[in-house]
């Protein structure tokens, strides 16, 4: 069952773009400070943010590393407490230099907005060391789930072997991007691009938003990355030729 819940939580973090973080204010002597901010995860389910010199947060975390992001499952209509929500404990620190240009470029193709930022206001990446999570999947189902249990094991490929195969999705095989959004999604786009590959999961990029791409089984080397990418593309045109047939 906690192997079950960290899943679930790691899954609904994965799928969301936007989380309301928590500083340690430096101006109020210690009380909280929260803020909305865009975030990305990396493969062993730490979060990455963007986080301009001036910002209070930026301010904040340069005194006290402590913070928490919350991610929620927004309800369109009935009860919000009857909705999943995670809260990450951890700690912040600037990503080293030695880093932190591939990891931006990473960043930057999940959100492609952030490039401009780079002359803008000194924005630095910030990577946050998960200490503890809390996960609430709705009424009855809470848990604490420890940093052990959080983290992923490290796949064999890095940045730069990611970013080969992002390129080689994006100019080999575009068709196949935009077969899986309409798969996994059910969203149909002319530009479909691949943006991010994780153990669990990839991403993909169309209308100006991130789709969470859940793989079947973890992918720790680049060989199962393709394996599975070739599994959903066989899977999403036998799911089209069975609609034009039935047409």
């Amino acid at each position: 069952m906690r192997e079950q819940a960290a899943f679930e939580a790691r899954t609904l973090v994965r799928q969301s773009n936007v989380c309301v973080i928590s500083t340690i204010s430096k101006n109020l002597h210690g009380y909280p400070f929260g803020s909305v901010s865009p975030f990305m995860t990396d493969s062993q389910g730490r979060l990455i943010f963007y986080i301009a010199g001036i910002a209070q947060h930026s301010r904040n975390l340069t005194e006290d590393s402590r913070m928490c992001a919350t991610v929620f499952d927004a309800a369109e209509e009935g009860d919000q407490n009857a909705h999943a929500r995670v809260t990450v404990v951890g700690d912040a620190a600037p990503v080293p230099v030695e880093e932190a240009e591939a990891l931006l470029e990473r960043y930057e193709r999940q959100y492609p907005e952030a490039i401009s930022y780079r002359q803008a206001h000194d924005f630095q990446l910030w990577r946050m060391e998960v200490k503890r999570v809390r996960y609430i999947g709705g009424f009855g189902h809470i848990f604490w789930i420890e940093k052990d249990e959080w983290h992923e094991q490290e796949p064999e490929w890095i940045l730069e072997d990611e970013k080969r195969m992002v390129e080689h999705m994006n100019d080999d095989h575009a068709d196949a991007n935009q077969l899986i959004l309409k798969l996994t999604h059910d969203v149909e786009a002319n530009e479909v691009f691949m943006t991010t590959i994780v153990p669990d999961g990839c991403y993909l990029r169309a209308h100006d938003k991130n789709y969470y791409i859940q793989f079947e089984n973890k992918c720790m080397d680049s060989k199962a990355v393709r394996m599975e990418l070739v599994r959903l593309t066989k899977l999403a045109r036998k799911a089209l030729n069975t609609v034009v047939n039935q047409g």
